[in-house]
């Protein structure tokens, strides 16, 4: 029984050790591909569907990603990129309220008047009545009676290159600016027309009566939660269609975005247990084989097994995981897992236990590339399948694993070492063992054979 317990603890050791590399490569991945961020795109883009039917899917996603990319809300990088990477400036947590008023306030921020000016600079350049540095001051001069909408265009440099640029590369360079700025005019133009259609008829009066309003909850009511004066001042004054779809839809759209999160956090946790697995050419048959017969090997991981559950940064980082996971990303994150999400295994101590398993001979570090290559010939296909799927299960399920063993181990332990005490101590034949002090029962070898000692 002790035996097969040792196996099994020594089985969940190296899957513990293996699984914080899968951890790591998994979060790398998850990080370079922004999956919360996007994922949480994909939900307010659905949101923003449902809020009218003219919305397109580009429109709403575009909508989307104008709100995550707020230096309010956050993301990885502030700097301007290409469209095809702005999935980084992507923020991964928003609140309700919030959302609401970045909807107001870009909507605020946009005046018909630009598309109509924008519209006539645009007829006298093609008629050749301006030239494109007089389109391009006229233009400027604009926008920037709008500091937000010229600002959230982020075109100064372009501006400034504009000037600079000769007349052939400067036509270019405002065939540019032209279409940054014809895109932002036709995104927020049917924004606003869809708020003004669900009752906002005038965003900017609107979100500016609505601050001022929890500003007097604040006062008024300083016991209550920052989200509920805000929700209760946005109640009364945008109380709207439009509040109305936001309200009863957000919190579900959000659970969507979580399990949409968690599904694509699987699918990255398989690919990265292949990766590892194939990489350290995990075979568990071999393992279990090695663990069975090798009785000094059992007993290195024994004494090793506490150690690694009572790591108190093992066992954050496993708790930082399993959250990040199971929570998804809704609305509210906890602050607690916004600290445990910054918590990492030291490198150091990854490579300390990969390089004990290797020195067991249980993995095959990727070093040198010739032994690593003929050591494929000891691997078997079966076993390096059955340690992707059981990598794939994840760091905290191996940690939760390990822990009830050794708890387990411990008692088992124990009651072996009291039951070899007693067949070790010297008792009477026919004594009881919990109490030595009573007298000894007759030989039961007496009667008609007689007493084999007997004399005479």
């Amino acid at each position: 029984m002790l035996k097969s317990l040792d196996v099994l603890l020594g089985l969940s050791v190296v899957m513990l050790i293996v699984s914080m590399a899968v951890t790591l490569i998994s979060q790398g991945i998850l990080n370079l591909l922004a999956s919360r961020g996007r994922n949480l795109r994909t939900g307010l883009a659905d949101l923003l569907e449902l809020l009218d039917a003219r919305f397109s899917r580009t429109d709403a996603e575009a909508i989307a990603a104008l709100t995550l990319t707020q230096r309010t809300i956050g993301g990885r990088c502030r700097c301007r990129l290409p469209e095809w990477l702005q999935f980084f400036q992507f923020g991964e947590v928003i609140h309700r309220e919030e959302f609401i008023k970045i909807l107001l306030d870009l909507a605020a921020g946009y005046d018909a008047s630009i598309k109509t000016e924008f519209e006539q600079i645009k007829a006298r350049l093609a008629n050749k009545a301006i030239n494109v540095g007089q389109a391009t001051e006229a233009l400027e001069t604009k926008l920037l009676e709008y500091p937000r909408f010229f600002k959230r265009l982020g075109i100064e440099s372009l501006l400034a290159k504009i000037k600079k640029e000769k007349a052939e590369s400067k036509k270019q360079q405002y065939h540019k600016l032209e279409k940054i700025v014809a895109g932002q005019i036709d995104l927020l133009d049917k924004l606003k027309s869809v708020l003004h259609e669900n009752g906002i008829e005038d965003p900017a009066a609107t979100l500016k009566n609505a601050r001022m309003l929890a500003l007097e909850f604040e006062k008024s009511n300083p016991e209550l939660a920052h989200n509920v004066r805000e929700a209760n001042a946005l109640l009364q004054e945008a109380s709207s269609e439009f509040l109305a779809i936001i309200c009863l839809n957000f919190d579900h759209l959000i659970d969507r975005v979580s399990v949409r999160f968690t599904a694509t956090t699987r699918v990255v946790s398989v690919v990265s247990a292949a990766l590892v697995a194939i990489a350290l050419q995990l075979d568990t048959v071999y393992l279990i084989n090695r663990l069975s017969v090798d009785e000094q090997m059992r007993a290195a991981f024994v004494e090793l097994a506490p150690k690694l559950t009572e790591d108190q940064q093992i066992k954050n980082a496993v708790q930082s995981v399993d959250a990040k996971v199971t929570g998804g990303q809704g609305a509210e994150a906890p602050a607690e897992e916004a600290v445990k999400a910054n918590e990492r295994i030291d490198l150091e101590k990854q490579k300390y236990y990969l390089n004990f398993l290797a020195e067991q001979g249980l993995i095959s570090l990727p070093i040198d590339r010739e032994n690593w290559c003929k050591h494929w010939q000891l691997v078997s296909i079966p076993g390096l399948i059955l340690s992707i799927f059981l990598l794939s299960l994840g760091g905290p399920f191996w940690y939760n694993a390990l822990s009830k063993l050794v708890q387990l181990r411990s008692g088992l332990a124990r009651k072996d070492d009291e039951q070899k005490a007693i067949r070790q101590t010297t008792q009477a034949v026919g004594g009881d063992p919990q109490n030595p002090d009573n007298p000894s029962a007759s030989n039961p070898l007496q009667g008609e054979r007689g007493d084999l000692k007997a004399q005479g």
